[in-house]
C-alpha cells in the first residue's frame, strides 16, 4: 500500500507539470470508442482507468469466429481454455484460470455453481455489437468471481430504419462446421425490434496432417429477441430474451493415462433467459439517470462420459436456475463530481442427479457397483451494494474511487447416495468490502495515462463447498473454505491517432487463499475407492507480473500490428513454489494489413502470425489431475482476406487460410489445436 500512494504522488505531479504545458489545436483529436463495463454506464475508453479490449462485431466475422471465445483469442492478456468440449472454449485472463473470469451479457453474470471449467459462454456470437474485456479484477464493479477480469457481451441493439436485415453464412473446414445466421430489426415510432437466429453444425476437429479426432462434433443453436418501447423522451421500457443450447461430443487427442480413450456426450447445455429493465433520464439538474432491470436465467446441463473410457461410466445432470436485479442512478454533483451508485442481487439455486456405473465400492452400508448421487435444495444468494466516485479536477485530470460491499449467503442443501442422506453441512455467510482507485491523465484528448488499483474477490461456489462430484475423478466439497481475495496494480498509456494506435499496460497481481483441488487419501477411512479422491483447500497463494502491448501503424495502403503478452507468474502453495503455472510467458498476434486500390467495393489482405512460447505445469502438491505436464511453443501463419461491395459495403465476402505450415501444437493438456484449414464467409445487410 505504501508503494501505491509513492506511486500515486509521484504520478500527480506529473500530470501537474504536464498540465502546464500548451497544447495546439490540431492535438485535439477525439476517440470514439464507447465502451459500457468499465464504470457501467457509456463511456469513452480513452477515459476509463481499467485496461479495456473491444471486439467488435465486425472482428468477429473476420476471424470466422462461430462462438464468443474464439473471437476473444487474439485480446492481449487473454488465453483460451479448452478441455476438449467443442464449442464451449473458457476464457482466462492474466493467467487467472478461467473460473475466476466472470462471464456477463449485457453487464448481467452467466453463473454454474457445479463447474470447474468456469461460466460456458453460451452465447448467440452473431447478435452483438461487441465484447468488451476488462483485465484485472473487476469485484468492486460486478462482484464475486471477477478475479483475473471479465468479459461482457453487449447485444446487438435495433437499426433505426423500419426493417433491417443481416443475413450470414460461415464455414469452418477445422471441423467442417456451416453456421447460418439471421438477424432482423427496426423502429416503428416509439417501438423498437430486433432477432436473432443462428444454427452452427461442426463435424469431427482435423488437427496437423489431417487426423481426425473422432467424438468432438456438435451443433449450437440459438435465438434472441429484443422489444423496447420509448415512452416518452426520457423513458424507455426493454424485454430481452435468449436461448443458446449446445449438442457436444467430447473427446481427447492426448496420451495421459486415463484421458486418452476419454469420450463423453453433452446432449444438451442450454441457457435460457429472459430480462425486463427501465431506463429514465434527465430527470433534474443531479439525477441523470435511474435504471433498474430484473432478470431470470436457467442453466441446464446433460453429461454422460463414454463407457469406451477405462474407469468408471458417469452421467449427471445439473439444473441450476438464477433470479436477479439490478438497481442503479447516476448523479451529478456540479462540476467536478459524478457518482454512480446502486444495488446488484442474484439468487442461484442448484438441483443435481449423478449416476455413476462400473466401480466396486466398499463403504459402511454394504457394497456397491452403482452410486446414485442426488443433490437438493442448494443456493447462493449474493448482495451488492456499490458507489463510483468519479473527480474531475480538470479537463486533463480525473480520480475515480470505487467501493462495493459484498454479502453471499450459501445454503446448504442435502444430497443422497443411494438414497441414505449424508451428513448435513451449516449455512456459509461471507462478507467483504472491496476498494478500487483510479487516475487517469489526458495530456491530449485522444491520448491517456491511467494508473490504477483494484482488489479482487471470489466467494467458493456450491460446488467447492459442500458436493460430491464426479469428473472422472471424486471431488468432495469442503465448507471451511474461505475466499479467494487479491491486491492488483497497473499503469498504462492509450493513444489513438492518425498515424498511431498503442495501448501499453504493465501489471501486477498478488493474490491469496486460492483453492485448489488436493488428491487425499483419508477422505473415507475403512472404505474402498476404486479411483483418486480430492477435495478442495485454500492453500495457494500467486503473484503474476506482466505487460501487454497492442501496436498498430496507419499508411495509406498498409497497416503493421502487434498485439502481445507477457506474463511471469509464481505460485505458491506453502510446501512448493514454481513458476511453471500453464501459462504462456509470450503470446501474441502479428501481422500486415494490406489495402489495394479497388474499382469496385473494399479489398483488405492480411497476413499475421499468431504465437505462443513454451508451456510447463507443475502439478504442484496435487492440485492438477495430470502429472507435470508440458507442450512447447508454436508459431501459425496465416492470410485472411475480406472484400467490401455495394453501394453502402452491405455485402461482404471474406475468408481466411489457417495454420499454413500445419503445425502440431497445443494450447491445453487435453487436445490439439486444428491444422491446416479453409475458413469462408458470406453476409449481407439491407
Amino acid at each position: 500500500m505504501i508503494g501505491l500512494k509513492i506511486m500515486i504522488k509521484r504520478f500527480v505531479v506529473i500530470a501537474l507539470i504536464v498540465e502546464a504545458l500548451p497544447v495546439a489545436a490540431d492535438e485535439i483529436i477525439t476517440a470514439d470508442t464507447i465502451v459500457i463495463s468499465a464504470n457501467r454506464d457509456k463511456q469513452n475508453i480513452i477515459d476509463a482507468n481499467e485496461s479495456i479490449s473491444v471486439v467488435s462485431q465486425d472482428e468477429v466475422l473476420l476471424q470466422g469466429a462461430d462462438t464468443v471465445a474464439d473471437a476473444l483469442q487474439d485480446a492481449p492478456s487473454v488465453l483460451l481454455v479448452n478441455d476438449g468440449t467443442p464449442g464451449l472454449k473458457r476464457v482466462s485472463i492474466r493467467g487467472e484460470s478461467a473460473y475466476r473470469t466472470l462471464v456477463m451479457v449485457d453487464g448481467q453474470r452467466i453463473t454454474d455453481q457445479k463447474t470447474k471449467s468456469g461460466a460456458p459462454l453460451l452465447i448467440n456470437p452473431f447478435f452483438i455489437d461487441q465484447v468488451e474485456v476488462i483485465k484485472g479484477p473487476a469485484a468492486v464493479l460486478y462482484g464475486s468471481d471477477a478475479m483475473g477480469g471479465s468479459v461482457n457481451v453487449i447485444t446487438k441493439k435495433p437499426s433505426e430504419d423500419k426493417l433491417s436485415t443481416q443475413v450470414g453464412l460461415l464455414y469452418n473446414g477445422s471441423d467442417n462446421a456451416f453456421s447460418e445466421y439471421l438477424n432482423l430489426s427496426g423502429t416503428i415510432e416509439n417501438f423498437s425490434y430486433a432477432l436473432g437466429l443462428v444454427n452452427t453444425d461442426a463435424q469431427d476437429l482435423y488437427i496437423s496432417d489431417r487426423e481426425k479426432i473422432d467424438n468432438t462434433s456438435y451443433r449450437n443453436k440459438g435465438v434472441n429477441a429484443y422489444l423496447a418501447w420509448q415512452a416518452t423522451d426520457d423513458l424507455k421500457f426493454e424485454y430481452k430474451s435468449e436461448y443458446f443450447d449446445v449438442d457436444a461430443h467430447t473427446a481427447s487427442s492426448t496420451g495421459i493415462p486415463g484421458y486418452a480413450e476419454f469420450r463423453a456426450h453433452i446432449p444438451k447445455w442450454r441457457r435460457v433467459k429472459h430480462s425486463l429493465s427501465f431506463e429514465l433520464t434527465d430527470l433534474n439538474d443531479y439525477v441523470s439517470s435511474l435504471k433498474a432491470s430484473v432478470f431470470m436465467q436457467q442453466n441446464d446441463k446433460d453429461f454422460n462420459s463414454s463407457v469406451t473410457r477405462q474407469g468408471p461410466f458417469v452421467s449427471v445432470l445439473n439444473e441450476e436456475d438464477s433470479y436477479g436485479a439490478n438497481l442503479q442512478a447516476q448523479f451529478t454533483l456540479g462540476k467536478y463530481f459524478s457518482l454512480i451508485t446502486g444495488y446488484d442481487g442474484e439468487r442461484a439455486q442448484l438441483k443435481s442427479d449423478s449416476t455413476v456405473t462400473g466401480i466396486n465400492i466398499q463403504t459402511y452400508y454394504g457394497n456397491y457397483d452403482r452410486v446414485d448421487l442426488h443433490d437438493r435444495d442448494f443456493s447462493q444468494t449474493t448482495h451488492g451494494l456499490y458507489a463510483l466516485l468519479s473527480t474531475k479536477f480538470n479537463e486533463r485530470l480525473t480520480l475515480n474511487t470505487a467501493v462495493r460491499y459484498n454479502r453471499v449467503d450459501t445454503e446448504a442443501g442435502s444430497s443422497f447416495i443411494n438414497g441414505i442422506k449424508l451428513h448435513g453441512f451449516a449455512d456459509e455467510v461471507n462478507e467483504k468490502a472491496v476498494l478500487s482507485a483510479g487516475l487517469v491523465y489526458k495530456p491530449l484528448a485522444n491520448a491517456s495515462w491511467r494508473l490504477n488499483w483494484s482488489q479482487g474477490y471470489r466467494v467458493p461456489n456450491i460446488q467447492e463447498m459442500y458436493l460430491y462430484t464426479f469428473t472422472g475423478e471424486l471431488q468432495v466439497g469442503n465448507p471451511s473454505l474461505k475466499p479467494e481475495t487479491s491486491d492488483n496494480y497497473e499503469i498504462g498509456f492509450k493513444y489513438e491517432g492518425d498515424l498511431i494506435t498503442s495501448d501499453f499496460t504493465v501489471f501486477y497481481s498478488d493474490a491469496d487463499d486460492y483453492i485448489e483441488t488436493v488428491e487425499r487419501d483419508d477422505l473415507f477411512p475403512g472404505m474402498n475407492i476404486p479411483f483418486r479422491t480430492f477435495t478442495y483447500n485454500n492453500i495457494a497463494s500467486a503473484k503474476t507480473y506482466g505487460a501487454d502491448w497492442s501496436l498498430q501503424l496507419n499508411f495509406d495502403s498498409f497497416e503493421p500490428y502487434l498485439d502481445i503478452s507477457f506474463i511471469k507468474r509464481k505460485y505458491d502453495t506453502g510446501s512448493i513454489e514454481t513458476y511453471n503455472t500453464g501459462v504462456p510467458a509470450v503470446k501474441g498476434r502479428t501481422g500486415i494489413k494490406y489495402y489495394p486500390e479497388c474499382n469496385y467495393g473494399y479489398l483488405t489482405l492480411d497476413f499475421y502470425a499468431r504465437f505462443a512460447s513454451r508451456v510447463k505445469q507443475d502439478n504442484a502438491g496435487g492440485i492438477s489431475y495430470f502429472a507435470d505436464d508440458e507442450y512447447g511453443g508454436w508459431t501459425t501463419l496465416n492470410l485472411g482476406a475480406e472484400y467490401l461491395f455495394g453501394d453502402n459495403e452491405e455485402y461482404r465476402i471474406y475468408g481466411a487460410l489457417e495454420n499454413i505450415l500445419d503445425k502440431n501444437y497445443q494450447t491445453s493438456s487435453l487436445i490439439h489445436e486444428p491444422g491446416r484449414f479453409i475458413m469462408a464467409g458470406v453476409s449481407a445487410s439491407f
